[in-house]
């Protein structure tokens, strides 16, 4: 069963586009990147989702409410969300911030207290809940951010560029929280750092200019569509090589680094007769290392948008 549906989704501004007829579905309890280059229409379909930004036409659904812009149409509990530059009063206390949004779901005074420390255990703010968010550093208000938006204990959790930010100790540390709720929540979550996406997510929704390029679980998004490559490390620069190997009916491209060459190749099953490695070893260049690896999120995502664009 789909928690969040998005049917027929479009955004238009003037003369201009931004989301162009996008329909997905995202599985209940899975971890789900929304992928797209800049511009492509993520912030808007993710404002449109929480409903902050009324759609032109299309339909949302979140955990069986339809979203209606400017209307309390039962999709707003269900709903935690990080927008991508938070808003948070500097003068405030992380405790009296979490406060303030509890107060705004109308949260309870004894709910509050243990929703609260609850939360702050889970983000790892225990030492500085009661310090200035002034203080703060990135990755405290992104996380501090996290838990404000379970605060209402919601189904879903939205989050728009929730590392892009931070130093790589303060993505680890947002990283594992999101990871800890994949069990109970639902969680759709733009980025551009491709490789968290291969760290965490079970599928991926891939956007262009507005429109769908691909919505799939991420293997087997991998398995379809990804080519092998089969990455040698000689003792000496290769560069003679790569002509000839450029003529060869089993490779698809080459990428040289230093004296690393990954070979994309067309078929797994030659690797089976040992042919690659045969021609390789014909130049008489020696060989540190010859293995099969497997294809990262960041090369199949930008196949993928040269292949739909």
């Amino acid at each position: 069963m789909s928690t969040i549906s998005v049917k027929n989704l479009t955004k238009t501004y003037k003369n201009f586009t931004a989301v162009d007829d996008l329909s997905f579905e995202v599985p209940k309890n899975h971890i789900v990147g929304f992928l797209g280059p800049n511009g492509a229409g993520k912030t808007t379909t993710l404002r449109m989702l929480v409903g902050l930004s009324n759609p032109t036409s299309g339909k949302i659904n979140i955990a069986g409410s339809a979203v209606v812009f400017g209307k309390n149409s039962g999709s707003n509990l269900k709903i935690g969300y990080l927008p991508e530059l938070p808003s948070m009063y500097g003068w405030m206390s992380g405790r009296e911030y979490l406060k303030f949004i509890a107060d705004t779901f109308q949260i309870t005074d004894k709910k509050q207290q243990t929703k609260i420390a609850e939360l702050v255990k889970l983000v790892d703010l225990e030492q500085s809940i009661d310090k200035k968010i002034a203080t703060y550093s990135g990755g405290m208000k992104q996380r501090l951010g996290i838990a404000q938006a379970l605060i209402n204990n919601p189904e879903v959790i939205i989050l728009d560029e929730p590392v892009s930010a931070l130093d790589p100790m303060g993505r680890k540390e947002v990283l594992e929280i999101i990871q800890k709720l994949r069990k109970t929540r639902t969680i759709l979550f733009s980025t551009h750092i491709l490789s968290d996406v291969d760290r965490i997510c079970d599928d991926v929704v891939i956007i262009n200019h507005g429109k769908l390029v691909v919505s799939s679980p991420l293997a087997e998004l991998k398995a379809k569509y990804a080519q092998p490559i089969i990455e040698v490390i000689f003792d000496s620069n290769p560069g003679k090589i790569i002509s000839n190997l450029n003529k060869q009916p089993w490779v698809m491209s080459i990428s040289q680094e230093g004296n690393t060459l990954r070979i994309r190749i067309s078929d797994e099953k030659i690797i089976d007769d040992n042919t690659p490695l045969k021609f390789l070893i014909s130049f008489g260049i020696g060989i540190n290392k010859y293995g099969l690896v497997i294809p990262e999120t960041e090369e199949l995502f930008i196949r993928l948008l040269e292949a739909k664009s």
